[in-house]
């Protein structure tokens, strides 16, 4: 035994995580693989993603041996034979799998990605084989020989997009906005809000500087920020002489921008999973499908909506999967201008406690909780310990 190379006396385990798109998930993946490396010394950790997904991000995680993009039409078209899978051996130490959830077995009311989705797991559960095959979800079951420690996730940013970001070296605060992710209009606040947010940003901390940033153009067929048109994210940064355009600078170049801000500032989407990745404070504008969750060790700030029906997880009356939207033309209520601006003062109050560094994980975990036990929402619904 003393003969062999580290790799060959380490354990090999696929981590099955082909979901949807946005990058959220894809950090989901990565984070329970985190916590799987962590307490594993000698675990080699394969994963699979959705292709149209952004899988380079298994470049900034070293523990992450290889990742195996999978098309998910092309396992629709083709089944066994589909290209995506020839290159991915049979046989593993540990198989762990994202078991897509139970509604994904009633396939009349699923789009074509969903089928892909639920054939592909389908699929590999008979073509790749392994002793110990276990699921992380609707619970995490894992088999007794293999560990597992929820830890921070720390991405490795590339050295060119640190030197890139370096144009937007500022002394005072510097201050990341997201407008809204790939939901669409209803779900994020309207640009009238988001100039009013903006003003009183700039009246409480007069150095700081704004960087807007999103994706307005698709990869790969990957998911873009939706609900505001050129024209509108123009009105924004054409208003304030602080705002910086930091539209489609490229997924690494984001990453290191983050990395350099010392706050971002988004309703709940993918995309702001990423501040915690670089150690940045994150100050979700809750609202709309889901709360919070993925907590990553890192300080946050949730404002959270005053609405009885939050969060509605994809099913209630104002989701985009429910089919039933409200009547009423606009936004959906946590976003409504006249609801969501009257907490303004809670956005700058949490943008301080933010940008203080005695403000730490556990106290934001803390403070987290008490403002649930006070909020107008569905507390029991509310995420309050890690994910993963």
């Amino acid at each position: 035994m003393s003969g062999l190379k580290d790799d060959e006396m380490k354990k090999r385990l696929l981590l099955n995580y082909v979901y949807y798109d946005p990058v959220g998930h894809v950090i989901e993946a990565l984070k329970f693989a985190r916590g799987l490396a962590a307490a594993n010394n000698d675990l080699e950790i394969y994963i699979t993603l959705n292709k149209r997904a952004p899988f380079e991000l298994t470049k900034a995680c070293p523990f992450i041996k290889k990742v195996y993009p999978i098309d998910l039409y092309e396992i629709m078209l083709k089944g066994e034979k589909a290209n995506c899978l020839k290159n991915i051996p049979k046989k593993w130490d540990y198989i762990v799998t994202n078991n897509l959830p139970e509604e994904f077995k009633d396939m009349k009311r699923l789009y074509s990605q969903e089928k892909g989705m639920l054939k592909y797991v389908q699929l590999s559960d008979k073509i790749f084989y392994s002793k110990h095959k276990s699921n992380i979800f609707p619970e995490t079951k894992l088999p007794k020989s293999l560990k597992y420690r929820s830890t921070h996730l720390r991405f490795n940013v590339p050295k060119k997009a640190q030197t890139f970001t370096k144009r937007y070296n500022h002394k005072g605060e510097k201050i990341c906005i997201l407008l809204g992710g790939s939901s669409g209009y209803r779900y994020y606040p309207s640009i009238r809000t988001w100039i009013k947010i903006i003003i009183s940003i700039e009246k409480e901390f007069p150095d700081c500087k704004i960087y807007l940033t999103g994706i307005k153009k698709s990869k790969r067929g990957g998911t873009k920020t939706r609900g505001y048109t050129e024209s509108n994210i123009n009105n924004v940064l054409n208003r304030f002489k602080n705002a910086i355009d930091c539209y489609d600078i490229g997924m690494w170049n984001q990453i290191a921008l983050l990395e350099k801000c010392d706050v971002l500032i988004a309703p709940h989407s993918g995309f702001s999973f990423l501040a915690s990745c670089v150690d940045t404070p994150l100050l979700e504008i809750s609202g709309g499908d889901w709360s919070a969750y993925l907590f990553n060790h890192i300080p946050f700030y949730c404002v959270l909506p005053d609405d009885k029906d939050f969060p509605y997880r994809g099913k209630g009356k104002y989701s985009k999967h429910s089919g039933n939207f409200s009547a009423r033309v606009g936004k959906i209520p946590p976003f409504e201008p006249k609801k969501l601006e009257k907490k303004i003062p809670e956005i700058l109050e949490g943008i301080h406690l933010l940008l203080n560094k005695d403000f730490t994980y556990e106290k934001a975990m803390k403070r987290y909780k008490e403002n649930i036990k006070e909020a107008n929402v569905q507390r029991s619904k509310l995420a309050t310990k890690e994910f993963f």
